[in-house]
């Protein structure tokens, strides 16, 4: 953590300033790099696209293909406008979904929350950040419409760019909100930039240097942290936190501390906790939604699996006042598989875990669901040791998850 230096407001305004400046020069050069490029990729494009040599899939605008594309997302809904709005929501998705494994955020990752955090950002700002999005021509599939969002090399670096020059010239004034979008910015640019390669842009180091020094110069300026509380959007309730009441799905900025919280939800139970915010903090805190039930609800527990996990499942399930058992005579039945795959990557091993759920009431399917967790990293050392405590942990927050999206009360028949 960065704390703040002890020194005139002045000379930290002129570094600030002066640091702004030059990360927005390097990449206004690149950006004109860029373009220059681009035309000549733009008419090698067309060559092969002439030579029948590739399937294009062309954008609305009809200026750039989505062969291009750096980063996208695909999203569908009722109308255009709903597609491409999910569309934009798995863009931001794309753009943080490697954050955990590069080292582009200084700051620790003491909760592993702070990708979330940040794709809650983009994802409400996403029409002012995300300058540099494009689409492809919506298609209308049966009972819905389908769209895709992505971004070129070149949109990458204009939206950089675009992010670099709005940024505000005096920081030191500004409230925590527009200081956090400040925050933002920088950490969507570092993403941006992360997401091409070395060979797209040359002496890429040079800009992730430019814009590290930036953002340690922001850092040090900060003076509140921020934490998100979050629950599915119709569900009621407030949280208590530092002698203040606050609705559910907003985000508090604090001073550094450590707090306690209460969220109290109506027609569930009530959570509490802890979170330690430090200076420039983004903290996001998903609530648990535990039903009121009434009465002992068993339920039939069948756990698959290569790593021995059955009492941290029938923890979860407990936690959510389920009690699981072995009759299989009843009506309510919960099914777990847990399956892990990986590949060899650099003499290291990258692991994938799999989760598939289903549920069944009265020998019928209630809801099932599928979940394939972040990867993550092993060696022939640390192998069986890590895969068993990350398949582990994983499941738990798996089925955790999975209880607080459907709805208890009616799976148990309990519903109005």
């Amino acid at each position: 953590m960065i704390f703040l230096a002890s020194c005139a407001t002045a000379a930290k305004s002129e570094s600030y300033g002066s640091v702004r400046q030059n990360a927005f020069d390097a990449f206004a050069e690149l950006e004109g790099k860029e373009a220059a490029a681009s035309k000549d990729e733009k008419s090698s494009m067309d060559s092969v696209k002439d030579r029948g040599e590739a399937a294009f899939d062309e954008v609305g605008s009809g200026e750039e293909p989505l062969f291009a594309a750096v980063l996208k997302g695909t999203g569908t809904g009722e109308d255009e406008k709903s597609a491409k709005n999910d569309a934009l929501s798995q863009l931001a998705n794309s753009i943080v979904a490697d954050i955990v494994s590069k080292t582009v955020i200084s700051q620790e990752e003491r909760d592993g929350k702070y990708t979330e955090s940040l794709k809650n950002d983009i994802l409400i700002r996403s029409n002012v950040f995300l300058k540099g999005v494009l689409f492809t021509k919506p298609v209308k599939k049966e009972g819905f419409v389908e769209v895709t969002a992505f971004m070129t090399q070149n949109s990458i670096v204009n939206t950089i760019t675009y992010l670099l020059k709005t940024m505000p010239e005096d920081i030191e004034t500004l409230s925590p909100e527009k200081y956090d979008d400040v925050l933002t910015m920088i950490y969507l640019s570092y993403s941006l930039l992360y997401a091409v390669t070395d060979r797209q842009i040359p002496e890429r180091s040079k800009y992730i240097t430019a814009l590290g020094t930036l953002k340690a110069e922001v850092e040090k300026l900060a003076s509140h942290g921020s934490v998100y509380f979050q629950a599915t959007s119709d569900v009621k309730g407030e949280v208590e936190i530092a002698g203040k009441s606050y609705e559910l799905n907003k985000k508090i900025f604090l001073k550094p501390a450590n707090y306690k919280f209460s969220v109290k939800l109506n027609g569930y139970k009530n959570v509490s906790g802890s979170v330690n915010l430090s200076k420039g903090d983004k903290k996001f805190v998903e609530i648990p939604l535990v039903p009121e039930l009434s009465g002992k609800k068993e339920i039939f527990l069948s756990v698959e699996s290569p790593v021995i996990m059955t009492g941290d499942i029938e923890k979860a399930l407990l936690d959510f006042g389920i009690v699981p058992t072995q009759k299989e005579e009843l009506p309510h039945h919960v099914t777990i598989v847990v399956k892990t795959a990986s590949v060899q990557v650099d003499g290291y091993e990258r692991v994938i875990v799999s989760v598939d759920i289903d549920t069944f009431k009265n020998g019928e399917k209630f809801k099932v669901a599928h979940y394939e967790h972040k990867p993550f990293f092993v060696t022939a050392q640390n192998r069986s040791e890590k895969v068993k405590e990350e398949s582990r942990k994983i499941s738990s927050a798996v089925v955790k998850k999975f209880l607080s999206s459907i709805d208890l009360k009616e799976f148990f028949g309990e519903s109005e």
